[in-house]
Order: C-alpha cells, then structure tokens, then sequence
C-alpha cells in the first residue's frame, strides 16, 4: 500500500475525492498514535505513471495546506510540523518539529530527499555503526 498522511482537519478529504474519481480502492484512518493524523492509503499495484501524477496531487495539496496554515501563523493560530519515521518493526514515530525549521527543511529538500534521510537516520538508530567514519562502508551519494 502507498501512504499519504495529512495533519489537517480536513483530514485529506479533497485528496481523497481526487483519488476515488480514479475508481481506486481507497482507506483511511487516524494513526494510532496520534488521532489527529489522517493515514490515507491506495494499492501499490497501480503503474509509475498514475504513482506520479497521485504524487503531484500531494504535494499540491501539502503546498496548499501549508499555505493556510503559514496564513493562520501570522493569525496567531498554533502550527504543528512532523515527519513520520518508518521503524523496522513495521510501525511508525511522530518525530514533531518546529514549523519553521520544516520550512526551511523544504525550502531546500524534497519531500522524498528528507524521507530518504529520516530513513538513514531510523536505520542508524536501529542499526548502530560506532566504526569511525573513515572505515565505514563508502555512502552512495543518491542527490
């Protein structure tokens, strides 16, 4: 299954109407960590193309979102960032962040360049490598 979460009160409702014009099968569910995440997921059956144009709309909809809350920001209203890390055991963290430092995260990262490093980072925690740096294995460079 692809994941999508949503940190909003509308809970990805435009997103999941776009999807479900797709006629695809589609759940969701607050997380149980936290009921005030929206975990929307499809099939990962469906082709890279269809994958990617599902990928855009999400990220509109995160530039959208985020928009409105940067507006109720200067309105004084509370924002909250996050990034869910996936741990090995199959099940996922909250890792809360300051709003602005996400934005300045974003403003120089992709979304799937910061998942790629949450990753390492999980794995590192999961995995501890204390080898110096100049014997550990070579790192691709993957940007």
């Amino acid at each position: 299954m692809y994941e999508f979460c949503f940190l909003t009160a509308d809970r990805g409702e435009t997103f999941i109407a776009r999807l479900t014009t797709l006629g695809l099968a589609v759940t969701s569910r607050p997380d149980p960590m936290n009921d005030a995440v929206t975990t929307v997921a499809i099939p990962d059956t469906i082709d890279d193309a269809l994958y990617d144009q599902i990928e855009q709309w999400y990220e509109e909809e995160t530039m959208r979102n985020e928009a409105i809350a940067r507006a109720a920001e200067e309105s004084d209203e509370v924002v909250s960032a996050g990034i869910w890390v996936q741990l090995e055991s199959g099940g996922s963290s909250l890792a809360r962040v300051d709003a602005n430092m996400m934005g300045r995260v974003l403003s120089v990262l992709t979304p799937d360049e910061l998942g790629q490093l949450v990753a390492t980072i999980a794995d590192a925690v999961e995995h501890p490598d204390v080898t110096p740096i100049c014997h550990s294995k070579s790192t691709k460079n993957t940007g």
